[in-house]
């Protein structure tokens, strides 16, 4: 739903706001605001570099070799 910019500023609504629309009768709606849900932290991996060694990618919890063998059943 596309409210004018003058509503908008009306009701103090910035562009992105996640508004719940209610209509209340006699052409009249009720815009309550709800709060934006939050995104889930992804894990950041960091690269361990090792004299005379290969790299190693740690992203800070251990990988159970369940778990790797499930990655590495997806590959072609």
């Amino acid at each position: 739903m596309v409210i004018p910019a003058k509503a908008r500023k009306a009701a103090r609504l910035d562009t992105g706001d996640v508004v719940s629309v209610q209509p209340e009768g006699d052409g009249r709606i009720l815009l309550v605001r709800l709060e934006r849900p939050k995104e889930p932290k992804r894990p950041k991996a960091k690269i361990i570099y090792r004299k005379g060694k290969h790299p190693l990618g740690d992203v800070g919890r251990s990988v159970t070799r369940e778990q790797i063998r499930e990655a590495l059943a997806e590959l072609p």
